[in-house]
């Protein structure tokens, strides 16, 4: 009889992130503790058969693990007519479900797919065993985005937003947000004020969940932006529970997730799979190369092209608009 403990995960995205899946899956698996046993779920409305595939034989060597797909279309027509921003698909707003689709569990662990994990994410699960909280996420290191919030929110609204966690990895309570019927008031208020998210899912949990929220250590998910803070010329945000206070000690424990991350997150738009030279791109090449074949290289020479493309056309257009907006600006 099988008495290993099961850590689920759930993951949302499109088909044109299939070969970021097979990487972060891989690695994540690859990394993770042994004395576990992983229920994996991917919550998509575009993968068709042979992308599940794909993702099923790129995980085949992990026995402790079970990948699951569910079809969430369903909710598509909440969000239908929804303008994509920046670089962010539709697919984040499924971040939101895991309450209503997945009521066996009560937490989970939920990981973007344009990540790379080095090391074991596994003890965020059992992180903050009494419960009284929504979601938990790496916090802010600064506090110094507010002023583009400032023409959509209110100043209360401000002094929330400000606490924000990334929603790129999170550990989620989901029998408090049972308990709480929290899952409902979160889904009406993203569809209701998308059109001023700067961050839609992320603005929309740290609005309706605060001051329910837990931070995670940063090593748990490092943004590849973080190396280039020079923060001992900076002031850390003191609102971060894991930054607070003694300088010297905030100072040793940044530096210590810049040289030991657990994963790397290439947020933003240039993704080491559409990318040359940016910031630990080792990291995720060296895991690509640990990936089966067909499913890891192949796939990435095989799509190479197209995702260069998609980036050139993104450069493209981004600097068309900002040199018509600075002409504008001369009249």
């Amino acid at each position: 009889m099988d008495t290993m403990q099961t850590i689920p995960v759930f993951f949302t995205f499109n088909s044109n992130y299939l070969l970021a899946a097979n990487v972060t899956l891989h690695s994540m698996l690859r990394h993770a503790s042994r004395s576990y046993r992983y229920d994996l779920y991917v919550f998509h409305s575009t993968l068709n058969a042979g992308h599940r595939h794909t993702l099923e034989k790129c995980l085949e060597e992990f026995d402790h693990a079970t990948l699951h797909f569910i079809d969430v279309t369903q909710y598509d027509e909440s969000i239908k007519g929804f303008k994509a921003k920046a670089h962010y698909s539709k697919e984040i707003f499924y971040k939101l479900l895991a309450a209503n689709l997945l009521p066996q569990y009560d937490r989970i662990i939920c990981s973007d797919v344009d990540v790379v994990f080095t090391g074991d994410f596994s003890p965020v699960y059992f992180m903050f065993p009494e419960g009284d909280f929504y979601y938990a996420g790496v916090g802010p290191v600064e506090n110094n985005r507010m002023p583009y919030y400032e023409p959509h929110f209110s100043p209360r609204e401000r002094s929330i937003l400000e606490h924000e966690i990334s929603a790129g990895f999170m550990l989620i309570n989901l029998k408090k947000i049972r308990e709480d019927q929290k899952s409902e008031e979160t889904l009406d208020f993203y569809v209701k004020n998308y059109q001023r998210f700067l961050f839609p899912e992320q603005d929309c949990i740290i609005l309706t969940c605060w001051p329910h929220i837990k931070y995670l250590p940063l090593k748990y998910s490092l943004p590849i932006s973080f190396y280039h803070l020079d923060m001992s010329h900076r002031e850390f945000y003191q609102g971060n529970t894991e930054f607070a206070g003694d300088r010297t000690q905030a100072l040793a424990l940044f530096n210590e997730a810049l040289a030991h991350p657990i994963q790397i997150h290439y947020a933003g738009f240039n993704k080491p799979w559409n990318s040359f030279g940016i910031t630990r791109q080792k990291d995720w090449m060296e895991a690509l190369m640990d990936v089966p074949a067909k499913e890891g290289i192949l796939l990435y020479l095989a799509t190479l092209p197209y995702n260069l493309l998609r980036r050139l056309k993104r450069y493209s257009l981004k600097r068309f608009l900002r040199k018509l907006s600075k002409k504008i600006k001369k009249r």
